[in-house]
């Protein structure tokens, strides 16, 4: 299983911060973010650690790109 159930908690927790920040703003990437969490979520509870990691991943790569983050590069994702 890995950590699968890690990245479900894990995701679970930006999933609540980003569908709190649907409440400030509209963006096609958070909208597209908060997709990919609740994929994560869903393959993470499933043991399908490796998916979920992607998921979340792609989540966190639409994030950057609503501060215009770089996406490539340093850091963890």
């Amino acid at each position: 299983q890995g950590h699968a159930d890690v990245v479900a908690t894990h995701a679970e927790a930006s999933l609540q911060h980003a569908q709190a920040a649907k409440n400030d703003m509209t963006n096609p990437h958070l909208d597209a973010a908060t997709a990919e969490l609740g994929e994560a979520i869903t393959h993470g509870k499933s043991g399908h650690a490796d998916v979920a990691t992607g998921h979340a991943k792609s989540a966190v790569m639409h994030l950057k790109e609503i501060h215009g983050t770089p996406t490539t590069g340093g850091g963890y994702y």
